[in-house]
């Protein structure tokens, strides 16, 4: 598909952020032959250059974003793989009648609190949980519950501020080291679900539901659970993964989402699939971009393009295939140099590898996502065999930490 054809009106695309994770929708905006104004704070954010139009405001600056929207006249507007940018988008899809989610349903699902007490209004299996603000409330919160549990911020992504906390002289850290990376203030305290984590890639257009994928996620384990590794389709049995579909969907019908991708965070206990979180956006860490391509033909990206400007994309599934990807783990130190890369990408199998740091860079604990140092993405026959290629090709990626 081109809109670039002669004598035809070129569709007006609003991408909100231009940052690494938005630059894939960018470049594909632009392959569409469509014109394309990005949003971003920082002018050198790397998906500027290929934009048409720019506007130097924070992707949270719904005042600033509808002034934009006010110059460019956009026939349709998106985000991709970030959370908060959701409420800027659907504030201008409301102003202008374009498809997006509506407000309170950005509201929603951009905000943990809200989110969790929509899932228990509508009896989504989900993990018991507190609300709290100030460090005198810890010693209520021990009176009613044990440890382990776990402590988030209201308003963070990433894993910013996620902690378990396993003992009880834990508790004051945790809590503080969550509310340093919280605006709102507010921590939400939960069940320490234990069980394999996916998530589920899902597609609503027009109130009509779709799952394309069920991701099996690798995580770094307590006390951060920083994502390092995804592989589709799930290894889980299948009546398990129909479980969690049931449970996905529901969980996007009490959201109120009706034209949106999600991005659905699932934990399946001895007591069944439980929601960690829910997104109403594309998957990051390159589970939309890559895997949910490789895996099945779909490319999600465009589909949320054509979605945005009122079209009804095609989502059906073009073929079955094992995708993974996998982050290397380092030791800690200054990165000095890094080979083997070429002898990485020349694996067949090997999709994509790439270097988030850079050299000279301090490698520090992974408490984050933005703590990786690098990635490889694979596509094969089969599930098994993508994740052992991704093993085998960082195996010859060779880090010199000092």
């Amino acid at each position: 598909m081109n809109f670039m054809t002669k004598n035809a009106v070129v569709p007006k695309l609003m991408i909100v952020g231009a940052g690494v994770l938005q630059l894939p929708a960018i470049q594909k905006a632009k392959s569409l032959g469509l014109d394309v104004a990005v949003i971003d704070i920082d002018p050198n954010a790397p998906g500027v250059c290929y934009a048409d139009k720019f506007y130097e405001v924070s992707t949270n600056d719904i005042s600033g974003i509808l002034a934009a929207a006010e110059n460019y006249h956009p026939d349709g507007i998106m985000t991709l793989a970030t959370d908060m940018p959701i409420r800027s988008v659907a504030s201008v899809a409301e102003k202008y009648k374009l498809y997006a989610v509506t407000p309170s349903v950005a509201q929603r699902a951009t905000d943990k609190i809200e989110m969790i007490r929509c899932f228990e209004r509508y009896d989504v299996p989900h993990p018991w949980f507190e609300v709290i603000t100030f460090e005198e409330e810890l010693k209520d919160l021990l009176l009613k519950h044990s440890v382990p549990f776990i402590m988030k911020p209201n308003d963070s992504s990433g894993s910013r501020g996620v902690v378990l906390v396993k003992d009880y002289h834990e508790v004051r850290d945790a809590f503080l080291y969550s509310k340093s990376v919280s605006k709102s203030g507010l921590i939400l305290v939960e069940e320490y679900m234990q069980g394999p984590e996916v998530s589920v890639e899902v597609m609503t257009i027009r109130g009509e539901t779709t799952i394309l994928a069920v991701t099996d996620k690798l995580t770094s384990g307590a006390p951060f659970f920083v994502e390092m590794g995804h592989s589709q389709p799930s290894q889980l049995p299948n009546e398990t993964i129909e479980k969690i579909k049931e449970v996905a969907i529901t969980a996007v019908q009490a959201i109120g989402i009706d034209n949106s991708p999600s991005h659905v965070e699932i934990i399946v206990t001895e007591d069944g699939p439980k929601l960690v979180e829910l997104g109403a956006r594309l998957g990051g860490d390159s589970i939309t971009t890559y895997l949910v391509p490789l895996s099945t033909g779909v490319d999600m990206i465009q589909a949320c393009i054509l979605m945005a400007l009122g079209q009804i994309p095609d989502i059906a599934k073009k073929f079955e295939k094992g995708s993974a990807i996998r982050y290397a783990e380092c030791k800690l130190g200054v990165l000095q140099k890094i080979n083997g890369v070429n002898e990485a990408l020349n694996i067949p199998e090997v999709k994509h590898v790439e270097i988030v740091k850079c050299l000279g860079e301090t490698l520090t604990p992974i408490r984050s996502s933005s703590d990786r140092v690098a990635y490889v993405i694979t596509q094969a026959d089969t599930v098994q065999d993508a994740i052992r290629m991704c093993e085998n090709a960082l195996g010859k990626i060779k880090f010199d930490i000092k």
